[in-house]
């Protein structure tokens, strides 16, 4: 009988190949090995970011821990099945397009993380509203969207556009990687508003959002799309299921 889920030297010998690839992260182009062998290696890496992300937010919370005002915000304008849908559902599969797809260079994934991000910074920076505001210039941000799509795709698709772009994607993975993870993990600076004691604490407050932006990247460089999207449904569903009782935090789905 395979005992290796609950052997602790099987998640030591994982969390080593997981530190290993983060010092010198590299495209990976073949995945390769059954659905159980690769929803194990998903676990298994789930096991180790919820053991990292406990020590990391205790240690967090005794230095600083800010309101996360995202998460005020969704349970005093929504409904409990309208947040289970937004950060189940929505929120896991806008980020996973936006910082894990484009590992893997394809026309498609770039142009379709360029579109999610463009929707990012309309609603961010122009309309300085809320991504799941939908009352405020919510179709013009949709159109602006789904237009860098359409328009950046036969552009990427171009054969010497193409060729140039995975010459580049190959020899610049390990800066591209950390790229998307440090985007993806600041950004959520704006769930606790901008001033400046937040942004001088910047890498504090977000370290826990480093910590899944690595654990995500290394998934789907080894398992897939669909496995980092996956584990961060399932990540942000335990989160959702602690939110509704009130004397826990609801931080991590945000």
């Amino acid at each position: 009988m395979n005992l290796s889920l609950i052997n602790p030297k099987h998640y030591l010998t994982e969390f080593k190949k997981f530190l290993n690839y983060l010092k010198q992260p590299v495209p990976i182009n073949s995945q390769t090995g059954t659905t159980y062998q690769k929803i194990r290696g998903t676990w298994t890496i789930f096991v180790i970011k919820t053991l990292l992300t406990i020590a990391i937010g205790v240690l967090v919370t005794l230095i600083y821990d800010p309101v996360n005002k995202t998460a005020v915000r969704w349970n005093e304008e929504f409904s409990t099945l309208t947040i289970f849908f937004l950060s189940i559902i929505i929120l896991p599969l806008f980020e996973e397009i936006a910082f894990r797809l484009s590992l893997r260079f394809k026309p498609l994934y770039l142009s379709l993380t360029l579109g999610t991000l463009s929707y990012y910074f309309m609603s961010k920076a122009i309309c300085h509203t809320s991504l799941s505001n939908v009352d405020h210039h919510f179709t013009a941000r949709l159109l602006v969207a789904a237009g860098v799509i359409v328009v950046s795709y036969p552009i990427l698709y171009q054969q010497k556009i193409k060729n140039v772009l995975e010459v580049f994607w190959e020899m610049n993975f390990k800066w591209i990687f950390y790229f998307f993870c440090f985007a993806f993990a600041w950004m959520h600076i704006f769930n606790y508003g901008i001033t400046l004691k937040h942004l001088l604490l910047l890498p504090i407050i977000t370290l826990s959002k480093l910590i899944s932006a690595m654990t995500y990247g290394y998934i789907r460089m080894h398992y897939g799309f669909i496995y980092s999207l996956g584990l961060h449904m399932f990540w942000n569903s335990i989160g959702f299921v602690v939110s509704l009782f009130p004397t826990i935090v609801d931080d991590l789905i945000f």
